[in-house]
Protein backbone atom coordinates (compact mmCIF):
# COMPACT_ATOMS: atom_id res chain seq x y z
CA UNK A 1 0.00 0.00 0.00
CA UNK A 2 2.89 2.33 0.79
CA UNK A 3 4.39 1.90 -2.68
CA UNK A 4 1.03 2.49 -4.33
CA UNK A 5 0.54 5.64 -2.25
CA UNK A 6 3.94 6.96 -3.31
CA UNK A 7 3.14 6.27 -6.97
CA UNK A 8 -0.20 8.08 -6.67
CA UNK A 9 1.51 11.05 -5.02
CA UNK A 10 4.12 11.13 -7.76
CA UNK A 11 1.50 11.12 -10.51
CA UNK A 12 -0.47 13.81 -8.68
CA UNK A 13 2.66 15.92 -8.32
CA UNK A 14 3.58 15.58 -12.00
CA UNK A 15 0.07 16.56 -13.11
CA UNK A 16 0.18 19.55 -10.78
CA UNK A 17 3.51 20.57 -12.34
CA UNK A 18 1.95 20.39 -15.81
CA UNK A 19 -0.74 22.85 -14.67
CA UNK A 20 1.58 25.16 -12.72
CA UNK A 21 4.48 25.24 -15.18
CA UNK A 22 3.16 24.49 -18.67
CA UNK A 23 -0.53 25.44 -18.85
CA UNK A 24 0.00 29.19 -19.21
CA UNK A 25 2.92 29.08 -21.69
CA UNK A 26 0.71 26.87 -23.87
CA UNK A 27 -2.11 29.38 -23.40
CA UNK A 28 0.14 32.25 -24.50
CA UNK A 29 1.19 30.20 -27.53
CA UNK A 30 -2.50 29.75 -28.40
CA UNK A 31 -2.96 33.50 -28.05
CA UNK A 32 -0.13 34.08 -30.53
CA UNK A 33 -1.70 31.71 -33.02
CA UNK A 34 -5.12 33.29 -32.37
CA UNK A 35 -3.68 36.63 -33.46
CA UNK A 36 -1.93 35.03 -36.49
CA UNK A 37 1.44 36.18 -35.13
CA UNK A 38 3.17 33.42 -37.08
CA UNK A 39 1.99 35.12 -40.30
CA UNK A 40 2.12 38.78 -39.36
CA UNK A 41 5.47 38.74 -37.53
CA UNK A 42 7.14 35.36 -38.08
CA UNK A 43 10.51 36.33 -36.58
CA UNK A 44 8.95 37.65 -33.37
CA UNK A 45 6.79 34.55 -33.20
CA UNK A 46 9.81 32.23 -33.55
CA UNK A 47 11.47 33.97 -30.56
CA UNK A 48 8.38 34.21 -28.36
CA UNK A 49 7.34 30.58 -28.75
CA UNK A 50 10.65 29.57 -27.15
CA UNK A 51 10.99 32.38 -24.61
CA UNK A 52 7.56 31.81 -23.02
CA UNK A 53 8.66 28.33 -21.89
CA UNK A 54 11.91 29.43 -20.22
CA UNK A 55 10.34 30.25 -16.81
CA UNK A 56 8.74 26.79 -16.71
CA UNK A 57 12.17 25.27 -17.34
CA UNK A 58 13.64 27.28 -14.43
CA UNK A 59 10.81 26.23 -12.12
CA UNK A 60 11.29 22.58 -13.10
CA UNK A 61 14.99 22.78 -12.20
CA UNK A 62 14.52 24.55 -8.85
CA UNK A 63 11.37 22.66 -7.84
CA UNK A 64 11.36 19.21 -9.47
CA UNK A 65 8.08 17.91 -10.84
CA UNK A 66 8.02 15.22 -8.20
CA UNK A 67 7.71 17.87 -5.47
CA UNK A 68 5.27 20.40 -6.90
CA UNK A 69 2.27 19.02 -5.03
CA UNK A 70 3.87 20.02 -1.73
CA UNK A 71 4.87 23.55 -2.77
CA UNK A 72 1.62 25.03 -1.45
CA UNK A 73 2.37 23.83 2.07
CA UNK A 74 6.17 23.75 2.26
CA UNK A 75 7.29 26.69 0.08
CA UNK A 76 4.77 29.52 0.37
CA UNK A 77 7.14 32.05 -1.25
CA UNK A 78 7.70 29.75 -4.22
CA UNK A 79 3.97 29.18 -4.60
CA UNK A 80 3.45 32.95 -4.62
CA UNK A 81 6.05 33.35 -7.37
CA UNK A 82 4.43 30.58 -9.38
CA UNK A 83 1.02 32.17 -8.81
CA UNK A 84 2.19 35.59 -10.01
CA UNK A 85 3.88 33.91 -13.00
CA UNK A 86 0.60 32.20 -13.99
CA UNK A 87 -1.52 35.33 -13.46
CA UNK A 88 0.86 37.49 -15.53
CA UNK A 89 0.90 34.90 -18.32
CA UNK A 90 -2.90 34.74 -18.17
CA UNK A 91 -3.05 38.52 -18.45
CA UNK A 92 -0.62 38.47 -21.39
CA UNK A 93 -2.71 35.82 -23.17
CA UNK A 94 -5.91 37.79 -22.55
CA UNK A 95 -4.32 40.95 -23.99
CA UNK A 96 -3.30 39.03 -27.12
CA UNK A 97 -6.84 37.71 -27.57
CA UNK A 98 -8.57 41.06 -26.88
CA UNK A 99 -6.22 42.96 -29.21
CA UNK A 100 -6.99 40.43 -31.94
CA UNK A 101 -10.75 40.82 -31.41
CA UNK A 102 -10.47 44.62 -31.60
CA UNK A 103 -8.34 44.42 -34.74
CA UNK A 104 -10.77 42.03 -36.46
CA UNK A 105 -14.01 43.50 -35.13
CA UNK A 106 -15.28 44.21 -38.65
CA UNK A 107 -14.37 40.85 -40.15
CA UNK A 108 -17.01 38.30 -41.15
CA UNK A 109 -15.59 35.83 -38.63
CA UNK A 110 -15.83 38.06 -35.56
CA UNK A 111 -18.71 36.09 -33.99
CA UNK A 112 -16.73 32.86 -34.27
CA UNK A 113 -13.65 34.57 -32.81
CA UNK A 114 -15.61 35.94 -29.88
CA UNK A 115 -16.96 32.51 -29.09
CA UNK A 116 -13.45 31.03 -29.13
CA UNK A 117 -12.25 33.80 -26.80
CA UNK A 118 -15.04 33.15 -24.30
CA UNK A 119 -14.66 29.38 -24.64
CA UNK A 120 -10.97 29.61 -23.70
CA UNK A 121 -10.74 32.58 -21.35
CA UNK A 122 -13.74 31.90 -19.10
CA UNK A 123 -12.60 28.52 -17.67
CA UNK A 124 -8.98 29.70 -17.72
CA UNK A 125 -9.57 32.73 -15.52
CA UNK A 126 -11.90 30.81 -13.25
CA UNK A 127 -9.06 28.34 -12.67
CA UNK A 128 -6.44 31.07 -12.14
CA UNK A 129 -8.55 33.05 -9.65
CA UNK A 130 -9.87 30.03 -7.75
CA UNK A 131 -6.39 28.52 -7.26
CA UNK A 132 -3.68 31.13 -6.78
CA UNK A 133 -5.31 34.17 -5.07
CA UNK A 134 -7.40 31.87 -2.84
CA UNK A 135 -4.34 29.95 -1.63
CA UNK A 136 -2.16 33.03 -1.41
CA UNK A 137 -4.73 34.69 0.84
CA UNK A 138 -5.25 31.40 2.71
CA UNK A 139 -9.03 31.42 2.33
CA UNK A 140 -9.51 27.81 3.39
CA UNK A 141 -13.28 27.80 2.81
CA UNK A 142 -12.67 28.37 -0.90
CA UNK A 143 -9.89 25.83 -1.43
CA UNK A 144 -12.27 23.55 -3.38
CA UNK A 145 -13.75 26.38 -5.41
CA UNK A 146 -11.67 25.40 -8.47
CA UNK A 147 -13.80 22.27 -8.88
CA UNK A 148 -16.66 24.48 -10.07
CA UNK A 149 -14.79 24.78 -13.35
CA UNK A 150 -16.32 21.45 -14.32
CA UNK A 151 -19.76 23.09 -14.43
CA UNK A 152 -18.43 25.95 -16.55
CA UNK A 153 -16.79 23.56 -19.01
CA UNK A 154 -19.95 21.44 -19.29
CA UNK A 155 -22.02 24.59 -19.81
CA UNK A 156 -19.72 25.74 -22.61
CA UNK A 157 -19.83 22.25 -24.12
CA UNK A 158 -23.63 22.25 -24.22
CA UNK A 159 -23.61 25.75 -25.73
CA UNK A 160 -21.12 24.54 -28.36
CA UNK A 161 -23.43 21.64 -29.25
CA UNK A 162 -26.34 24.06 -29.48
CA UNK A 163 -24.41 26.20 -31.97
CA UNK A 164 -23.43 23.11 -33.97
CA UNK A 165 -27.07 22.23 -34.57
CA UNK A 166 -28.50 25.74 -34.96
CA UNK A 167 -26.02 28.30 -36.25
CA UNK A 168 -22.78 26.47 -36.95
CA UNK A 169 -19.36 27.11 -35.44
CA UNK A 170 -15.78 26.96 -36.78
CA UNK A 171 -17.02 26.15 -40.27
CA UNK A 172 -19.05 23.17 -39.05
CA UNK A 173 -22.76 22.63 -38.65
CA UNK A 174 -24.61 19.46 -37.79
CA UNK A 175 -27.90 18.97 -39.55
CA UNK A 176 -30.55 16.28 -39.17
CA UNK A 177 -32.25 15.25 -42.38
CA UNK A 178 -34.86 12.63 -43.24
CA UNK A 179 -34.35 10.55 -46.34
CA UNK A 180 -36.09 7.62 -47.95
CA UNK A 181 -33.64 4.79 -48.59
CA UNK A 182 -36.30 2.20 -49.35
CA UNK A 183 -35.34 2.01 -53.02
CA UNK A 184 -31.92 1.24 -54.43
CA UNK A 185 -30.50 3.60 -57.03
CA UNK A 186 -31.12 2.30 -60.52
CA UNK A 187 -28.17 2.37 -62.91
CA UNK A 188 -28.50 2.17 -66.67
CA UNK A 189 -27.23 -1.29 -67.76
CA UNK A 190 -23.87 -1.34 -69.53
CA UNK A 191 -25.30 -2.99 -72.65
CA UNK A 192 -27.87 -0.21 -72.98
CA UNK A 193 -25.07 2.36 -72.78
CA UNK A 194 -23.31 0.54 -75.63
CA UNK A 195 -26.49 0.54 -77.75
CA UNK A 196 -26.97 4.26 -77.15
CA UNK A 197 -23.40 4.93 -78.26
CA UNK A 198 -23.92 2.83 -81.37
CA UNK A 199 -27.19 4.60 -82.23
CA UNK A 200 -25.49 7.98 -81.92
CA UNK A 201 -22.90 6.99 -84.54
CA UNK A 202 -25.49 5.49 -86.89
CA UNK A 203 -27.85 8.49 -86.74
CA UNK A 204 -24.95 10.75 -87.70
CA UNK A 205 -24.48 8.62 -90.84
CA UNK A 206 -28.21 8.73 -91.61
CA UNK A 207 -28.19 12.54 -91.30
CA UNK A 208 -25.37 12.81 -93.81
CA UNK A 209 -27.11 10.35 -96.16
CA UNK A 210 -30.48 12.15 -96.16
CA UNK A 211 -28.74 15.50 -96.58
CA UNK A 212 -26.83 14.20 -99.62
CA UNK A 213 -30.00 12.79 -101.23
CA UNK A 214 -31.82 16.11 -100.69
CA UNK A 215 -29.00 17.94 -102.44
CA UNK A 216 -29.56 15.73 -105.50
CA UNK A 217 -32.94 17.41 -105.87
CA UNK A 218 -35.07 14.34 -106.61
CA UNK A 219 -38.72 15.41 -105.98
CA UNK A 220 -40.01 11.82 -105.67
CA UNK A 221 -37.89 11.22 -102.53
CA UNK A 222 -39.07 14.21 -100.44
CA UNK A 223 -41.81 12.36 -98.55
CA UNK A 224 -39.55 9.43 -97.72
CA UNK A 225 -36.75 11.80 -96.65
CA UNK A 226 -39.16 13.61 -94.33
CA UNK A 227 -40.05 10.29 -92.72
CA UNK A 228 -36.36 9.46 -92.31
CA UNK A 229 -35.65 12.89 -90.80
CA UNK A 230 -38.45 12.50 -88.28
CA UNK A 231 -37.17 9.04 -87.33
CA UNK A 232 -33.60 10.30 -86.96
CA UNK A 233 -34.82 13.25 -84.88
CA UNK A 234 -36.74 10.85 -82.66
CA UNK A 235 -33.67 8.64 -82.17
CA UNK A 236 -31.49 11.68 -81.45
CA UNK A 237 -33.94 12.86 -78.81
CA UNK A 238 -33.94 9.35 -77.33
CA UNK A 239 -30.13 9.44 -77.19
CA UNK A 240 -30.12 12.92 -75.64
CA UNK A 241 -32.53 11.96 -72.91
CA UNK A 242 -30.77 8.65 -72.25
CA UNK A 243 -27.44 10.42 -71.83
CA UNK A 244 -29.06 13.01 -69.60
CA UNK A 245 -30.50 10.27 -67.45
CA UNK A 246 -27.60 7.84 -67.37
CA UNK A 247 -24.70 10.28 -67.19
CA UNK A 248 -23.08 11.41 -63.96
CA UNK A 249 -25.08 14.46 -62.95
CA UNK A 250 -22.77 17.23 -61.77
CA UNK A 251 -24.48 19.79 -59.58
CA UNK A 252 -23.58 23.47 -59.47
CA UNK A 253 -25.80 24.60 -56.58
CA UNK A 254 -26.64 28.18 -55.77
CA UNK A 255 -29.26 30.09 -53.84
CA UNK A 256 -32.44 30.48 -55.91
CA UNK A 257 -35.83 32.10 -55.43
CA UNK A 258 -38.37 29.26 -55.43
CA UNK A 259 -41.34 31.43 -56.33
CA UNK A 260 -39.43 33.04 -59.21
CA UNK A 261 -38.56 29.58 -60.55
CA UNK A 262 -42.22 28.52 -60.40
CA UNK A 263 -43.26 31.72 -62.20
CA UNK A 264 -40.63 31.18 -64.90
CA UNK A 265 -41.92 27.69 -65.62
CA UNK A 266 -45.54 28.91 -65.55
CA UNK A 267 -44.61 31.59 -68.09
CA UNK A 268 -43.33 28.91 -70.46
CA UNK A 269 -46.72 27.17 -70.21
CA UNK A 270 -48.65 30.27 -71.33
CA UNK A 271 -50.02 28.55 -74.43
CA UNK A 272 -51.69 25.85 -72.36
CA UNK A 273 -55.39 26.60 -71.82
CA UNK A 274 -55.58 25.24 -68.28
CA UNK A 275 -54.96 27.02 -64.96
CA UNK A 276 -51.56 27.26 -63.30
CA UNK A 277 -51.46 27.97 -59.56
CA UNK A 278 -48.41 28.90 -57.47
CA UNK A 279 -48.52 28.45 -53.70
CA UNK A 280 -45.44 29.38 -51.67
CA UNK A 281 -45.41 29.87 -47.91
CA UNK A 282 -44.74 33.53 -47.00
CA UNK A 283 -41.63 32.82 -44.93
CA UNK A 284 -40.12 30.51 -47.57
CA UNK A 285 -38.41 32.15 -50.50
CA UNK A 286 -35.05 30.50 -51.11
CA UNK A 287 -33.56 27.11 -51.78
CA UNK A 288 -29.96 26.01 -52.30
CA UNK A 289 -29.91 23.75 -55.36
CA UNK A 290 -28.73 23.40 -58.93
CA UNK A 291 -31.07 25.76 -60.83
CA UNK A 292 -30.66 24.05 -64.21
CA UNK A 293 -31.38 20.50 -63.05
CA UNK A 294 -34.11 21.58 -60.63
CA UNK A 295 -35.90 23.45 -63.42
CA UNK A 296 -35.57 20.38 -65.66
CA UNK A 297 -37.16 18.24 -62.96
CA UNK A 298 -40.09 20.61 -62.45
CA UNK A 299 -40.59 21.01 -66.21
CA UNK A 300 -40.63 17.22 -66.62
CA UNK A 301 -43.28 16.88 -63.93
CA UNK A 302 -45.31 19.75 -65.40
CA UNK A 303 -45.16 18.24 -68.90
CA UNK A 304 -46.38 14.89 -67.56
CA UNK A 305 -49.18 16.63 -65.69
CA UNK A 306 -50.36 18.49 -68.80
CA UNK A 307 -50.23 15.29 -70.84
CA UNK A 308 -52.45 13.70 -68.20
CA UNK A 309 -54.97 16.59 -68.11
CA UNK A 310 -55.17 17.51 -71.78
CA UNK A 311 -56.33 21.00 -72.76
CA UNK A 312 -58.07 21.80 -69.46
CA UNK A 313 -57.26 21.29 -65.81
CA UNK A 314 -55.38 22.80 -62.88
CA UNK A 315 -51.62 22.51 -62.47
CA UNK A 316 -50.31 23.55 -59.04
CA UNK A 317 -46.75 24.37 -57.99
CA UNK A 318 -46.39 24.55 -54.22
CA UNK A 319 -43.56 24.97 -51.71
CA UNK A 320 -43.70 24.64 -47.97
CA UNK A 321 -41.33 24.11 -45.05
CA UNK A 322 -42.78 21.62 -42.53
CA UNK A 323 -39.53 21.70 -40.55
CA UNK A 324 -36.78 24.26 -40.30
CA UNK A 325 -34.32 22.51 -42.61
CA UNK A 326 -36.72 20.66 -44.92
CA UNK A 327 -38.44 22.06 -48.02
CA UNK A 328 -41.23 20.26 -49.86
CA UNK A 329 -41.81 21.14 -53.52
CA UNK A 330 -45.07 19.81 -54.92
CA UNK A 331 -46.33 19.51 -58.49
CA UNK A 332 -49.95 18.35 -58.63
CA UNK A 333 -52.58 18.08 -61.33
CA UNK A 334 -56.22 17.21 -61.85
CA UNK A 335 -55.50 14.70 -64.62
CA UNK A 336 -56.63 11.15 -65.07
CA UNK A 337 -54.20 9.78 -62.49
CA UNK A 338 -51.78 6.87 -62.60
CA UNK A 339 -53.16 3.34 -62.26
CA UNK A 340 -52.05 1.60 -59.11
CA UNK A 341 -50.37 -1.18 -61.10
CA UNK A 342 -48.07 1.41 -62.74
CA UNK A 343 -47.09 3.36 -59.62
CA UNK A 344 -44.34 0.92 -58.68
CA UNK A 345 -42.68 1.23 -62.09
CA UNK A 346 -42.94 4.88 -63.10
CA UNK A 347 -39.33 5.60 -62.02
CA UNK A 348 -37.93 2.65 -64.00
CA UNK A 349 -35.84 3.36 -67.06
CA UNK A 350 -37.81 3.26 -70.35
CA UNK A 351 -41.10 2.51 -68.60
CA UNK A 352 -43.98 4.50 -70.08
CA UNK A 353 -47.70 4.01 -70.60
CA UNK A 354 -47.61 6.14 -73.77
CA UNK A 355 -47.12 4.68 -77.24
CA UNK A 356 -46.26 7.89 -79.15
CA UNK A 357 -42.86 9.19 -80.24
CA UNK A 358 -42.56 11.91 -77.59
CA UNK A 359 -42.39 9.72 -74.48
CA UNK A 360 -39.36 7.56 -73.71
CA UNK A 361 -39.88 6.57 -70.07
CA UNK A 362 -36.76 8.47 -68.96
CA UNK A 363 -38.07 11.70 -67.43
CA UNK A 364 -39.06 10.40 -64.01
CA UNK A 365 -35.88 8.34 -63.66
CA UNK A 366 -33.92 11.53 -64.31
CA UNK A 367 -36.05 13.44 -61.80
CA UNK A 368 -35.38 10.90 -59.07
CA UNK A 369 -31.63 10.94 -59.78
CA UNK A 370 -31.43 14.74 -59.56
CA UNK A 371 -33.38 14.86 -56.30
CA UNK A 372 -31.18 12.16 -54.79
CA UNK A 373 -28.08 14.09 -55.83
CA UNK A 374 -29.49 16.92 -53.71
CA UNK A 375 -29.67 14.50 -50.74
CA UNK A 376 -33.45 14.35 -50.98
CA UNK A 377 -36.11 12.00 -52.25
CA UNK A 378 -39.22 12.08 -54.44
CA UNK A 379 -42.56 10.40 -53.84
CA UNK A 380 -45.85 10.24 -55.72
CA UNK A 381 -49.50 10.07 -54.74
CA UNK A 382 -52.14 9.45 -57.37
CA UNK A 383 -55.76 8.46 -57.78
CA UNK A 384 -57.85 7.43 -60.75
CA UNK A 385 -61.16 7.68 -58.91
CA UNK A 386 -63.40 10.38 -60.46
CA UNK A 387 -64.13 12.26 -57.21
CA UNK A 388 -60.42 12.75 -56.35
CA UNK A 389 -58.70 12.22 -59.65
CA UNK A 390 -55.17 13.53 -60.06
CA UNK A 391 -51.49 13.08 -59.28
CA UNK A 392 -49.13 14.80 -56.87
CA UNK A 393 -45.33 14.55 -56.92
CA UNK A 394 -43.50 15.72 -53.81
CA UNK A 395 -39.80 16.58 -53.74
CA UNK A 396 -38.36 16.48 -50.23
CA UNK A 397 -35.15 18.51 -50.13
CA UNK A 398 -32.81 19.74 -47.39
CA UNK A 399 -33.25 23.51 -47.44
CA UNK A 400 -29.57 24.23 -46.84
CA UNK A 401 -28.25 21.25 -48.87
CA UNK A 402 -25.57 19.87 -46.47
CA UNK A 403 -25.53 22.73 -44.04
CA UNK A 404 -26.52 25.67 -46.17
CA UNK A 405 -24.59 28.33 -48.01
CA UNK A 406 -23.46 31.74 -47.06
CA UNK A 407 -25.54 34.53 -48.42
CA UNK A 408 -23.76 36.52 -51.08
CA UNK A 409 -22.86 40.01 -49.96
CA UNK A 410 -24.48 41.57 -53.03
CA UNK A 411 -27.71 39.56 -52.66
CA UNK A 412 -29.76 40.72 -49.69
CA UNK A 413 -33.11 39.53 -50.99
CA UNK A 414 -32.48 35.79 -50.67
CA UNK A 415 -31.20 34.04 -47.57
CA UNK A 416 -30.56 30.30 -47.70
CA UNK A 417 -29.26 30.03 -44.16
CA UNK A 418 -32.63 29.64 -42.48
Amino acid sequence: MGVRYQVDELINSVLTAVLYYLAMPCGVLCGLYFGSMEQRRPRVFQVLRVVVFLPSLVFAIIYPWSQTKAIIKTHEEAFMVIGIYNLLYGLFMTVLVVVTLVRERKSCQINQRRFIAVYVLLPLWYWLLSIFPVHMLKIEKLYKLWQGNVLIIFGLLFYYLYLLFHKGIWGLRLNRQYFDWSEDKVQLPEDIRYIIHMLKNETAKLRLGTQFIRELGIPETEDELDILDRSVTHIEEFIRRSNLCSGDIQLEPECIDIKALFEEIAGELAEWKGTVKIEVEPDLSALYCDPYHMKEVLCNLAANAIDSMGEEGTLTFAAQRPKKDIVLLRVSDTGRGIPEKDLGHIFDFYYTSYVDYSHFGLGLAYCRDVVRRHNGYIKVKSSTEPERQGTEFTLCLPRGFRGGVRQKENDKSIDCRG
